[in-house]
């Protein structure tokens, strides 16, 4: 959360929420699921020479 200053060099006691901050851990976790899964599926296709899917 961020404070800011107004026009009057007061701070302004309201905090901002950044929401793209908020949400770039679930966002980073979602990615790793997906990517890890497509690699973990790649990886035993190799392994056991599996189908195509």
């Amino acid at each position: 959360m961020t404070r800011f200053r107004k026009t009057d060099g007061q701070e302004d006691l309201q905090q901002k929420f950044n929401w793209f901050g908020a949400m770039a851990i679930p966002l980073a976790f979602v990615n790793g699921l997906y990517f890890g899964g497509y690699a973990i599926r790649k990886i035993r296709q190799y392994w056991e020479g599996g189908p195509m899917d």
